[in-house]
């Protein structure tokens, strides 16, 4: 059976807090066998050909309905006599000779759902809880390269609750490698926070911003196999993920002064994998009561496991880069 992503995505994040397959299968309405396939992240629905529907099976005037059971509700104001996706389902098919499936019209009546509910703004916490998050940001740097003079972009990540950081530099940053740095960054932590906080640039976010932000359709692929949540941040509000931002400058003054000269990426990847290994054995932040490698230790026990499957193929060099490093 092939899934929607947002059914994938409960699957997981239920499955890691513990729930049990058969709690999961009742609650999510799909067979056992199907959340037994998904729930370790062995596999991914988009590893083979989805189904391919009719198009455009929620049409405006199916939508326009949906809308109209919503308004019947708010105009009823009774909290206990509400349309279910199944009643409306119910009475597509019966008032509209609608032929779609009932899956179709859960996810629409959840999407439309969504779009009229306005969340109310979350304040930056002071302080996370071990494996809560990590924020992520991107920032520019110079290397000589083979004795070029060469722009690098600086993919650094850093978990909330230790401050350990991971540092990774591409010649160019695109979804290909923003997924990579990632993927990278999960096996250096030696696990999976339960949220990752990011701003709103293109290479994450379709449209819209902060709690409005709909991500774009491989990122959010990618965030239900690893089970976390995105959080992006509102323009203009570095505070809310200040912990990277702060990063992004320390590796640049401390890392790649002076101007690195290598042979290629991988070795001035290599170099600063070692930078960042040095990092959490000696750093202590100001203001924290513990060294990162205390808090450290403390925190990766709380990461979430990474999934068997990997969606990103990574260069061979760079995996036993990490390997190296994550034996430490």
């Amino acid at each position: 059976m092939i899934i929607e992503l947002d059914i994938y995505s409960a699957i997981r994040t239920q499955y890691l807090e513990g729930e049990s397959i058969r709690s999961i299968a009742r609650s999510l309405k799909i067979s056992r066998p199907t959340v037994k396939k998904y729930c370790e992240g062995a596999t991914h629905p988009e590893v083979r050909k989805p189904y391919q529907r009719e198009p455009d099976i929620i049409t405006d005037d199916i939508k326009a309905f949906v809308l109209s059971c919503f308004k019947q509700d708010e105009d009823e104001n009774l909290k206990k006599q509400k349309h279910t996706a199944k009643k409306i389902y119910d009475r597509l098919v019966a008032e509209k000779d609608f032929n779609g499936s009932y899956s179709s019209v859960r996810i629409a009546v959840r999407k439309l759902k969504a779009e009229r509910t306005v969340p109310p703004q979350s304040s930056v916490p002071l302080s996370y809880a071990p494996g809560e998050a990590v924020q992520i940001d991107w920032g520019e740097a110079t290397a000589y390269l083979d004795g070029q003079k060469t722009k690098v972009y600086k993919f650094c990540g850093r978990l909330c609750y230790s401050c350990d950081i991971f540092v990774q530099v591409y010649k160019a940053a695109n979804e290909e490698t923003f997924l990579e740095a990632q993927q990278l960054m999960f096996d250096f932590f030696g696990g999976i926070p339960r949220r990752v906080i990011f701003d709103n640039a293109k290479v994450a976010v379709k449209e819209g911003f902060g709690i409005y932000a709909k991500p774009q359709a491989k990122y959010f692929s990618f965030s239900s196999h690893y089970a976390f949540s995105l959080d992006f941040c509102n323009p203009a509000s570095g505070n809310e993920k200040g912990l990277v931002e702060n990063l992004v400058g320390y590796a640049r003054r401390n890392f790649l002064v002076p101007v690195p000269r290598v042979a290629d990426i991988d070795e001035l990847n290599r170099k600063l994998w070692n930078d960042c290994i040095s990092y959490r054995k000696k750093h202590k932040v100001e203001h924290r009561q513990n060294p990162v490698n205390v808090m450290y230790q403390e925190e990766v026990k709380f990461l979430n496991a990474i999934p068997k499957y990997r969606i990103i193929n990574v260069n061979q060099n760079i995996v036993k880069g990490i390997s190296n490093i994550c034996e430490v």
